[in-house]
């Protein structure tokens, strides 16, 4: 088996729902094979794309993620 490393995260309730119903259904035995199971599909997506669309997946999906945030405390200004 390889090493493991152990990292935590945090997970919306609906992932966290998710995930528990996954293991419930019996298709995994744990928490940790379904995220791996996720992240294996993210994988694979990401080694489909465009060569130069893989690199830079982090920085846009972490643009988009910034983007969707409302605003705190800005000011239009147009006023």
């Amino acid at each position: 088996m390889p090493s493991s490393h152990t990292l935590n995260v945090s997970l919306t309730g609906e992932l966290s729902e998710f995930i528990a119903e996954q293991v419930k259904s019996g298709r995994f035995r744990t928490a940790s094979e379904v995220v791996r199971a996720g992240l294996r599909l993210l994988e694979r997506e990401v080694a489909t794309q465009e060569p130069s669309a893989g690199t830079n997946f982090r920085r846009d999906s972490l643009y988009k993620a910034e983007a969707s945030k409302p605003a705190t405390g800005a000011r239009d200004s147009r006023s």
